[in-house]
């Protein structure tokens, strides 16, 4: 990791993610870059545009103090971090148009979890658009969190989500290898409940046998990235709650998931993995894209 960017949260009085870019800023010697935001309806103030421009930097003044102040209880004076205070009401925009100009590693966040059909929040907006990883920042993690766990789809061979597999495991690789803990696999193996209950298939016998079908892509990504057999974990189940029962089981200290970016209704219908796995989910996320 080269340079993160930590959105700070106003609304809260525990800045997770703040402390979460500082732990991995200094595990892996990346810069910061931390943004604050700030944006207020300004009608109820006369329409004066002289009165609008002092209001908005009086504003966005004491939006920076107050990140000054946070820094400065973080004590992290040790590392390279640049800041500023940025008006913006839609932030996910102004995120994502900063990520595409700047070379940015990953976007750190306190990650927000909860969603209607109609309301998509910012974490939503930037798992789906931001061409950076996201890793969004559990406020209430599990105690004692050690491992790092990486969700990988090992039911296709298409060139596409192999080598989506391969940015999953290498990343959560080097993040485990700098926080100095084990890595861990895991994979959902998907078994049809309709034809499960119409007693069409036995559910536990195909589990077995597909099971017995990936041994190979298994025991070649352990002997590549030097992963034990034990850590790596096959589940039969849907993968959105296979996923957080695996990562619950083993206390991840974070989850690397690989997420389609789907957009508009058809994100909203049918939804990404990695969004339905983040209602499940009591610790960190980090979602990556297929390259392009």
């Amino acid at each position: 990791m080269n340079k993160l960017l930590i959105i700070m949260d106003p609304k809260h009085k525990q800045q997770t993610a703040l402390s979460r870019g500082i732990e991995l800023a200094r595990a892996t010697g990346a810069s910061l870059e931390v943004v604050a935001f700030v944006h207020e309806y300004l009608e109820v103030l006369p329409p004066d545009p002289a009165v609008h421009k002092t209001a908005k930097e009086s504003l966005i003044e004491l939006r920076q103090q107050w990140l000054e102040q946070m820094l400065a209880l973080a004590e992290c004076t040790d590392l390279s971090i640049t800041t500023q205070t940025v008006w913006e009401k839609h932030i996910h925009r102004w995120i994502t148009e900063r990520c595409q100009n700047n070379a940015i590693t990953a976007v750190v966040k306190t990650g927000n979890r909860s969603e209607t059909f109609l309301y998509t929040p910012t974490d939503w907006h930037l798992i789906r658009e931001c061409p950076a990883p996201v890793m969004l920042v559990a406020a209430n993690k599990w105690n004692k969190a050690h491992p790092i766990l990486a969700a990988i789809d090992l039911s296709s061979d298409k060139p596409v989500k192999s080598a989506l597999n391969n940015r999953i495991i290498d990343q959560a690789w080097h993040l485990a290898k700098a926080m100095g803990t084990d890595l861990h696999l895991v994979h959902a193996l998907h078994t049809s409940v309709v034809l499960a209950d119409l007693d069409i298939i036995d559910p536990v016998a195909q589990a077995q046998k597909r099971e017995e079908t990936l041994k190979p892509k298994i025991e070649h990504l352990c002997h590549t990235w030097q992963i034990q057999p034990e850590h790596v974990h096959i589940v039969s189940g849907p993968a959105q709650k296979v996923i957080p029962s695996v990562a619950n089981t083993i206390k991840a200290d974070m989850l690397v998931i690989g997420t389609t970016g789907k957009t508009g209704l058809a994100a909203r219908v049918i939804g990404n993995t990695a969004e339905k796995v983040l209602t499940h989910l009591r610790t960190d996320l980090l979602a990556i894209k297929p390259a392009e």
